[in-house]
């Protein structure tokens, strides 16, 4: 090889090893696509996930909400979406606002001033809009416990290294652009998604209370083990080698943080049966969750839908029964969960719990079809906040039987 081509490669070496170790030492806690190449089935699985679409750009129900708090409260959007960030984009640089009403003035008349430049330069971070990515979950060092429910999110955690992976296992010497660190968060994982999904507080009303419902219920059942599949064995970025080192076989799970809309976890929720009892039709529903039915997000709902019909199959009769939470404000008018001053109303299912519907039959009817169906957002809560869009105004199917009566 001439010293001239010597030369080049040398160069090119270089600039590849600096590249890389850009990604290892600046990208770490940026972008997450630095981990897809390696880590393809993770990332897939992530994609489809709400936590991906945790970022305001990705989320059209959370832009609309966020849009109506500040018309509500006469906060700026910016404002309100640094508050939710402890939670949603909990690497949100801002993490509260100095002077709101300055800040709130500002935005009203449109003046740019250097608070207005740092929030609204933070909220449009190119480095958050991933959400709950690899690099919110897996740069986790420490969770701080406390029952106090307003220092969730990343007022719960201490970040890690940015050239460090926290994750379930110990380093195998496969990784080329990080080092891996075991935690016990990762080996007990329910730890971690409790850092979000324990709670939060708003004038005094518990949101977001799996967490609290799940330890009331006494499982001990991990949250892994139905929101990312059970167990499997198989091989962390199996398409990553390194001279010398052999890739170890470990009990792995997906990324799916499974939901409505990414997977069949609806059908383990609840079990439906129906039958007659004299005079009425007795609908039974059992939740087989060990938190509440529905959960999370406040504004979720279930519809039990019973069609009765005639003997030619007409339907004659239709009743639904939704289980939901209602808000009021200070004034006793319905409101969304983050404006509430208390809960009007709570049909949800507890854990474990079995209830009974007991509904006189219709005169002339021989059968009967129930429909128990899921929304990411009830109907109520969107005519609140005036928002339809196809993914929320869809209701899933839970569990639907027939039965002649």
């Amino acid at each position: 090889m001439s010293n001239a081509k010597s030369f080049l490669f040398v160069c090119l070496v270089f600039l590849c090893t600096a590249f890389v170790q850009a990604q290892q030492i600046g990208g770490a806690n940026t972008k997450s696509e630095i981990c897809f190449g390696c880590h393809k089935d993770q990332a897939q699985d992530w994609s489809t996930t709400w936590h991906s679409r945790s970022h305001v750009d990705s989320n059209p129900l959370y832009k609309a909400v966020v849009n109506y708090m500040s018309r509500i409260t006469y906060q700026p959007e910016a404002g309100v979406l640094v508050e939710c960030a402890q939670c949603h984009n909990p690497k949100m640089t801002i993490k509260e606002i100095a002077d709101k009403e300055s800040f709130a003035l500002s935005e009203a008349l449109k003046i740019k001033t250097a608070q207005t430049a740092i929030v609204e330069a933070s909220v449009q971070d190119k480095a958050i809009k991933d959400g709950i990515s690899c690099n919110i979950c897996h740069n986790v060092a420490k969770i701080n416990e406390t029952s106090n429910l307003q220092m969730r999110g990343f007022k719960a955690v201490e970040w890690g290294s940015s050239d460090t992976i926290y994750g379930p296992f110990e380093d195998d010497g496969r990784a080329r652009i990080h080092k891996s660190l075991q935690k016990e968060h990762f080996v007990n994982p329910n730890q971690l998604c409790m850092v979000c999904h324990f709670g939060g507080e708003r004038n005094g009303i518990e949101i977001y209370t799996t967490g609290i419902e799940y330890e009331q219920s006494g499982s001990k059942e991990k949250c892994a083990e139905c929101h990312m599949s059970t167990q499997r064995q198989g091989i962390i970025a199996p398409g990553t080698t390194k001279a010398g080192v052999t890739a170890k076989v470990r009990d792995i799970r997906s990324h799916l943080f499974a939901s409505a809309r990414n997977s069949d976890i609806l059908e383990d929720t609840i079990e439906l049966t129906a039958a007659n009892s004299g005079n009425n039709f007795v609908v039974t529903l059992k939740n087989l969750t060990p938190h509440k039915a529905p959960t999370g997000f406040g504004g979720r709902s279930m519809n039990v839908k019973m069609e009765f019909k005639n003997a030619d199959g007409s339907v004659i009769n239709t009743q639904t029964y939704t289980l939901e939470t209602v808000y009021a404000d200070k004034k006793g008018q319905e409101t969304i969960p983050y404006l509430a001053a208390t809960i009007k109303n709570d049909t949800r299912l507890n854990a474990n719990e079995v209830r009974k519907l007991s509904i006189p039959k219709p005169t002339g009817a021989t059968s009967a079809t129930i429909n128990v169906t899921y929304r990411l957002a009830s109907e109520r809560f969107l005519k609140i906040i005036n928002f339809s869009d196809p993914v929320f105004d869809k209701e899933y199917l839970v569990k639907s039987i027939n039965v002649g009566l």
